[in-house]
C-alpha cells in the first residue's frame, strides 16, 4: 500500500492542530516528534526514489600513466639519477 504525500501532509496538518489544543507541554512534544517521523519518513522516501547510476565497469585493462621503460644507459652519467653528473 502506497501513502501519497498529500495524506502524508494532511495527518501532519492533523497533528499540528491537535498539538496546539493541547494545555501540556509534554503532550506538545509529543505531537512534534511525530510530526519530526511524518517528515523523515517523507524525505526518505523521496531520496529512495532516486536513482542511483551504477559505476561503468571498463572492458580493456588500464593503462599505467608512466610507461614500463628503462632508463637509457650512457657512458658519461654517473648514476641512473637526473641529478647524477
Amino acid at each position: 500500500m502506497e501513502i501519497s504525500s498529500r495524506q502524508m501532509l494532511d495527518k501532519i496538518e492533523e497533528l499540528v492542530l491537535k498539538a496546539k489544543q493541547v494545555n501540556s507541554e509534554d503532550k506538545v512534544q509529543g505531537y512534534v516528534m511525530a510530526i519530526k517521523s511524518l517528515c523523515e519518513v517523507m524525505v526518505d522516501e523521496k531520496a529512495s526514489n532516486i536513482s542511483i547510476q551504477k559505476p561503468i565497469t571498463l572492458t580493456q585493462p588500464v593503462m599505467s600513466a608512466t610507461p614500463n621503460v628503462e632508463p637509457v644507459k650512457m657512458d658519461e652519467a654517473n648514476g641512473e639519477s637526473l641529478f647524477d653528473f
